[in-house]
């Protein structure tokens, strides 16, 4: 292959570590595994309404599905408070953050992320020939409120993108530092706020973050996902809800117009109407990090604060 080919952002990127699905598990070990814990899935599984869902759905799989993913959309904007020309639909909150990033970065553009943080939140905008500066956390495990914001004061960034609670370390940004963050961050800069973890805070610690993203002086686009607390991983799907009606229209040009498939769009559907089995998966997470960070430290290991379905510990 020539060398040329590719090109050199692409040739640089590390490739991704998306864990390894069980089966292959499995088959690689020659072991049963009893707790796959690496990539956050819920042990709970989905409700049983998606499964029922997906059989009826199945009968119509010879035809395309909505392209527009109207009636999800109408739902989604129903339950958020949003329209549904402001809601786009993905596969996987994953396929918008590249929607986005195709959307809005050009080659030499500065992002600006949290450390450590979700790995496509950087790879996504290294594939666009942006330069990403990564702010780690303080020691503490609180957000590194002022090193963002002044990660941000030399050059205004085009994007500011962070994720709470944090994917892979757990802690929830609070009320305070978010409208401290915002207050600081540049007018022109379109702060992403990655929510895939959202349903597993606790009740103190939540925050209407539409409510204030709307009332600043930002554009910005917040990003959720049915892979966690509602048990859909392996159908991939997940949703964006973005500022303006326009800013999800130009993201809507950089999509496969049928990336996202008519049995995903029917099983978050009858996912998002059973709030009781939400709430089952939702507790016995929150029960399990609660008793996975006591034996931990009391096994002598320092774990990060979590307001996810997982405990980030230090090892060493």
């Amino acid at each position: 292959m020539n060398s040329d080919l590719i090109r050199p952002e692409i040739a640089a990127l590390p490739t991704y570590n998306a864990g390894m699905a069980l089966d292959r598990f499995r088959a690689h070990y020659g072991i049963d595994c009893l707790a796959k814990l690496d990539s956050n899935e819920n042990s709970a599984g989905p409700c049983p309404g998606v499964v029922e869902a997906l059989r009826e759905e199945a009968y119509g799989i010879a035809r395309y599905p909505d392209a527009g993913n109207g009636a999800l959309r109408e739902e989604l904007a129903a339950a958020t408070g949003s329209a549904a020309v402001r809601v786009i639909i993905g596969n996987g909150s994953e396929d918008l953050i590249g929607a986005v990033f195709r959307t809005v970065l050009r080659p030499g553009d500065q992002v600006v992320t949290i450390w450590p943080s979700f790995g496509l939140h950087e790879f996504g905008a290294l594939a666009m020939g942006a330069h990403v500066t990564k702010v780690p956390f303080n020691d503490d495990w609180t957000f590194p409120l002022q090193g963002m914001i002044g990660a941000m004061a030399d050059e205004a960034p085009r994007v500011l993108i962070l994720s709470s609670p944090s994917n892979p370390a757990g802690p929830a940004i609070s009320a305070a530092e978010f409208d401290a963050l915002l207050t600081a961050t540049p007018a022109g800069t379109l702060v992403v706020f990655d929510e895939a973890y959202l349903e597993y805070l606790d009740t103190a610690a939540r925050f209407d973050a539409m409510a204030r993203l709307a009332a600043g002086h930002n554009p910005w686009l917040i990003l959720r996902t049915f892979s966690k607390a509602y048990g859909l991983a392996g159908i991939r799907i997940g949703h964006g809800i973005g500022c303006c009606p326009d800013l999800v229209a130009q993201m809507m040009k950089t999509r496969n117009p049928f990336g996202v498939n008519a049995l995903a769009v029917a099983a978050a559907r009858a996912a998002m109407r059973d709030t009781d089995h939400l709430a089952h998966s939702v507790k016995l997470a929150a029960d399990g990090r609660a008793r996975m960070a006591r034996s931990l430290a009391e096994a002598g290991y320092a774990c990060a604060p979590t307001q996810t379905n997982f405990v980030f510990f230090d090892t060493d």
